[in-house]
């Protein structure tokens, strides 16, 4: 009974969107900041922003969703797309615009969020760093913030793989994203966990908003910006203990650039 009851379930659920991504549509709901859903069906990522989740809460996350809805909910957007116009959750990877106001630019000058790009990167990112910039420099929004001080940030943390993370290493990663304007080198700088045990970066480049993937384990680093970047901490064994740790980024000097937290109460799937 309990499979036939699963079985009907499945099949009287909204079947996913299918057919070409759309190039114009109503939006009818805004999750947050960066992320919305289209009369068509489709949940759209906003290309090139990254805003403060709302789950866990972050400071300025809800400022950022309800700048988006003031521009774009209930309205007919532009949506364009690069080469890749879906990401592994399904969503449309979309630059969207309304009465000629690009999305992303309309948050970046407000400092509800910074520039995130994911590769290849095909468009002109100039105005969008300049947006930034321009935020960063009269500390608005998220630039109040001390996390966002430093010119890396740390954007999402897994210290809890999916299994047996004696046989999931890699499974632990975090991604660190580039604020500033300029090219970065991680090179610069180490990490340690909550013990104080310390990793050494490779030389790697993140050109402005661009992540880099960091895994625990062994492998072999991607260090092509046409691509994802991705480094290995080159560790036999997991790093990050699954009931509580902390990931802590340092300069050459020694200096605190952004930490986060993990433990079985904040974490996030």
């Amino acid at each position: 009974m309990l499979i036939l009851g699963l079985l009907v379930a499945a099949l009287a659920a909204d079947p996913a969107p299918s057919g070409p991504p759309p190039a114009t549509a109503t939006v009818v709901n805004v999750y947050d900041g960066d992320t919305l859903t289209l009369s068509t069906g489709d949940r759209v990522r906003v290309r090139n922003v990254n805003t403060p989740e709302l789950k866990p809460a972050e400071a300025y996350g809800i400022d950022a969703r309800d700048a988006t809805r003031s521009l774009v909910d209930g309205k007919v957007v532009t949506l364009s797309y690069g080469s890749t116009t879906r990401d592994g959750y399904g969503r449309l990877l979309a630059s969207v615009s309304v009465d000629g106001q690009d999305l992303a630019l309309f948050l970046l000058e407000r400092g509800f969020g910074h520039l995130y790009v994911i590769p290849p990167i095909e468009q002109d990112l100039a105005p969008f760093i300049a947006a930034q910039e321009k935020a960063r420099q009269a500390k608005r929004g998220i630039w109040s913030n001390a996390a966002y001080q430093g010119v890396i940030h740390i954007t999402s943390f897994h210290a809890n793989a999916d299994g047996d993370d004696r046989s999931n290493i890699n499974g632990e990663y975090f991604r660190l994203c580039n604020m500033s304007a300029q090219p970065v080198d991680l090179a610069a700088f180490k990490l340690t966990d909550i013990s104080g045990n310390t990793w050494e970066f490779p030389s790697v480049v993140l050109p402005p908003g661009n992540t880099v993937k960091v895994h625990s384990g062994r492998g072999t680093n991607q260090l092509d910006d046409s691509q994802q970047l991705a480094i290995f901490l080159q560790n036999s064994g997991p790093i990050w203990n699954n009931q509580e740790d902390r990931l802590t980024i340092y300069d050459r000097f020694g200096k605190v650039v952004d930490s986060r937290a993990h433990s079985v109460q904040s974490s996030t799937p």
